[in-house]
């Protein structure tokens, strides 16, 4: 099998990457609550917060999309996410198998990762930031808490792509 890249390159391999499209960020939401992707995708569009968003309803399904980019990240340009908010407690799979994919992933594992949970328990919280996340938040109460949130994020996100 042949590659693009030396095997003795110096540099690291970098994948190839769509521009993103103005300044909107892509968001990568995995949650098996489809009330809370729309609530979320809803207080982004309230707090006027540019987020292009790709929603799976399961872990497995947060795996599978992100090694399909990873797959076609050897011979296209893809569009990674900008960040990949994570819910913990889903059925089957949990979202720490996909923390664990993402940084065991050498084209992932750079991703910010929010773990976004309704749980409190602090053996989520720390587990979550053992397996690599950059942040653990609580699922907002109410609208108002998820635009603020939201508007947060975004300047987050700001302040890393500068």
């Amino acid at each position: 099998m042949t590659s693009d890249v030396p095997v003795s390159s110096p540099t690291p391999y970098v994948p190839a990457m769509i521009p993103s499209s103005g300044s909107n960020f892509r968001v990568l939401h995995v949650n098996d609550s489809t009330d809370d992707q729309v609530l979320f995708q809803a207080a982004c569009r309230q707090g006027g917060v540019p987020f292009d968003w790709h929603v799976t309803d399961s872990a497995e399904k947060g795996i599978s999309y992100l090694r399909s980019l990873v797959q076609h990240s050897e011979k296209l340009p893809v569009c990674w996410p900008d960040l990949i908010l994570l819910d913990i407690v889903m059925p089957m799979v949990s979202g720490f198998e996909v923390l664990k994919f993402i940084r065991e992933t050498k084209e992932l594992k750079h991703l910010p990762v929010v773990v976004f949970t309704g749980h409190t328990f602090p053996s989520h919280r720390d587990e979550s930031l053992k397996l690599g996340a950059n942040a653990f938040m609580l699922k907002p109460q109410d609208f108002t808490e998820a635009v603020t949130l939201a508007k947060h994020l975004h300047t987050l996100l700001e302040t890393l792509r500068k």
